[in-house]
């Protein structure tokens, strides 16, 4: 307490938040991009490129400059969209690598970090079996 009977607070920090951030690209090989990327934005923006110069023939029916300001910042919306986009709370790269961990778990599960088998058939020992009528 201070000497006028008034609570002194505590100064700390908290950086939850700055953890929770996805990780952003600064620079790829020496070149600054326009705008800070995430991997996974990354990902979808040379993946739209490379679909929109693949169907070229396909999409490409109007005026060329029409086709070519369509070819340059189209790929960049589904990039920009996916900033925001969250799997259980989680960045859609994280999600995905989740969900391939999820497919090619073993499906009996793991003991001692090796897939578990199925447990060998025991054989009844030869002879007669006998039941005893249930009482009741």
């Amino acid at each position: 307490m201070a000497d006028d009977g008034n609570v002194e607070g505590i100064a700390c920090a908290s950086y939850t938040h700055a953890r929770r951030h996805p990780m952003v690209l600064g620079k790829i090989g020496g070149w600054s991009p326009p705008i800070q990327l995430s991997i996974a934005q990354l990902l979808v923006l040379v993946a739209g490129y490379g679909v929109a110069l693949w169907g070229w023939e396909l999409w490409a029916r109007g005026p060329a400059a029409l086709n070519l300001i369509a070819a340059a910042a189209g790929p960049w919306l589904p990039a920009w969209a996916l900033r925001a986009v969250r799997i259980e709370r989680r960045d859609p790269l994280r999600a995905a690598l989740g969900l391939v961990a999820y497919a090619s778990a073993p499906r009996r599960g793991t003991r001692a970090g090796r897939p578990c088998s199925a447990p060998r058939p025991a054989r009844l020992p030869a002879g007669h079996i006998f039941v005893a009528a249930g009482e009741g």
